[in-house]
């Protein structure tokens, strides 16, 4: 019975950030990095993924007490029925 809590605890912990959007940062190149955010959701907003790799870039960014440097930002509205997503391409400049 125990084990029957259990998964049942863990398929509704993925089943709700199935909603969630994913986000990351990645590195580009020498002191350049990538921010991305995808919803899953078709009902989200274009402007929650842009909060999001905004957010992303800039937890990364205060960590090396730096502040974002956009380079690039692409967060336009997706075709009727997909699911909007933002990328931010950024440098972390020391404040």
């Amino acid at each position: 019975m125990q084990t029957i809590h259990r998964l049942l605890l863990a398929s509704s912990t993925l089943l709700a950030g199935g909603c969630a959007a994913l986000s990351d940062v990645t590195p580009t190149g020498p002191d350049s990095y990538m921010a991305t955010a995808h919803s899953n959701d078709v009902n989200a907003r274009v402007d929650e993924q842009k909060a999001k790799v905004m957010q992303s870039a800039t937890e990364f960014c205060h960590r090396g007490d730096a502040s974002v440097q956009i380079i690039r930002l692409d967060a336009s509205a997706p075709p009727p029925g997909r699911p909007p997503s933002a990328q931010l391409d950024f440098r972390c400049k020391v404040m």
